[in-house]
């Protein structure tokens, strides 16, 4: 299922420090049983561009109003380069003549039956990374990346930190982060950041199955008082049931809609700030939630409100977000939309998604009481070659799953099956034979 890297290609510039600190993380006694091997992949130069971007970063003042001048090079580029927007350029009539404003909007849908079209063709693949997308907007797929792009993500949350005056710790020793989920077979992972001076980030889940008892979870969190929490609104009502002797400085909220009434008991049981962001794998972390709106974090983005037909709406219209972003090199997106919804606008020189509609958790209950977390039914659904896919749970307990792709149905239905509990209802279909 992994890459077989050594630990020299995940960790290539790792000091002897850093390394007996990630072994101190792994091998505590009651660390969990790890099951994601995974490591930055950062060199010297990655982590020259982390730092060059979170410098940048830290001068700008978040997403230009304006905009921004780089718009038209980078179509330009696009157009050139990449072979989905240079099709698309042609199917206008002229690549040459082709301008940002001229370029119609891509998605999801553009994006996962042929990712490898949106890598340019004069970029080296020496560096590139791959992740797996739940398919949360309908369509599951594998998106590119690179160490360094992946690795921008801490700096922004560090931006979206010192709005509280809070700061990640730096060094060895200290566990900058603990992310937390919540579901059977969430991967788990301890590594140390580079960017962070090789400070720790863990990865544990919170679901009993990971644990040989509830105290071992509660012990292993607790020895290493991470000041940062991250996880999904669901992750959070579980690590409620946690017994911690200590309060985060910060809980940071993701992938996920985190209502504001959950927002507000969280802040009152531990005493802390609550971030909500918005982000997702395609384009990163965009913006946290504040009493304006969300507030676009990244300085090196371009956010549009589009209307059904693709062009540009005012401030203040709703619409569907869509985003230019040239960070990844490995998928350069163009008026990318996102499938969420929001309006712009302006408070203050700063750009804010307003009445923004993420999207929200999902679960299923089974008559044992048992609780199916949607991130168990993307690992099942991971392992078949699907375009789309849909799970939808009656208020009488029963299922309807419909799906797209050249796949095993009978062994797809199976497997849904056994993760179900076998439920007495399963309609199972083909939207191709709707």
């Amino acid at each position: 299922m992994y890459p077989e890297l050594g630990e020299d290609e995940r960790f290539p510039i790792i000091t002897g420090a850093g390394r007996d600190f990630l072994r101190q993380m792994r091998q505590h006694p009651d660390a969990p049983e790890w099951n994601w091997p995974n490591g930055e992949q950062l060199d010297e130069a990655g982590l020259q561009a982390v730092n060059a971007f979170a410098d940048e970063l830290e001068r700008s003042d978040g997403q230009a109003i304006q905009k921004p001048s780089w718009l038209d090079s980078f179509a330009e580029f696009c157009t050139r380069e990449v072979p989905f927007y240079r099709n698309r350029a042609r199917s206008l009539g002229s690549v040459a003549a082709t301008t940002f404003d001229t370029l119609p909007s891509c998605d999801r849908e553009d994006l996962a039956p042929r990712v490898w079209d949106f890598v340019p063709d004069s970029k080296s693949l020496d560096d590139l990374i791959v992740f797996s997308t739940s398919g949360t907007t309908g369509h599951p797929t594998r998106m590119l990346s690179s160490p360094a792009t992946a690795a921008c993500g801490v700096p922004l949350i560090e931006r979206a930190l010192k709005r509280e005056g809070i700061l990640f710790p730096r060094g060895v020793g200290q566990v900058a982060m603990t992310n937390v989920a919540a579901y059977r077979g969430a991967y788990t992972t301890a590594i140390v950041v580079a960017y962070l001076r090789e400070a720790g980030c863990v990865r544990v889940n919170l679901d009993a199955s990971a644990w040989r008892s509830h105290d071992q979870c509660a012990r292993y969190i607790n020895h290493w008082r991470a000041p940062i929490w991250l996880g999904d609104p669901l992750a959070f009502r579980s690590l409620e049931t946690i017994e911690t002797d200590h309060a985060p400085k910060a809980i940071v909220s993701s992938i996920m809609h985190l209502a504001p009434s959950q927002a507000e008991g969280l802040r009152t049981r531990y005493g802390c700030p609550v971030l909500d962001l918005y982000a997702m794998t395609e384009v990163g972390i965009l913006a946290v939630r504040t009493e304006q709106g969300h507030e676009i974090l990244p300085h090196d983005v371009h956010v549009e409100i589009l209307d059904d037909e693709g062009w540009p709406l005012p401030d203040g219209q709703r619409g569907e977000i869509a985003v230019t972003s040239a960070r990844n090199p490995f998928m350069p997106l163009l008026r990318y939309r996102t499938g969420d919804r929001a309006s712009l606008a302006s408070v203050k020189g700063r750009r804010f998604l307003v009445d923004l509609e993420g999207r929200t958790p999902q679960l299923y209950s089974l008559p044992s009481g048992r609780i199916v977390h949607s991130m168990e039914v993307t690992r099942l659904m991971r392992q078949h070659p699907l375009l789309q896919y849909r799970l939808h749970q009656d208020a009488n307990g029963g299922f309807r799953f419909g799906f797209r792709g050249l796949i095993d149905a009978r062994q797809l239905e199976q497997q849904l099956r056994e993760l179900l509990e076998h439920p007495e209802e399963l309609a199972f279909e083909s939207f191709d034979e709707i």
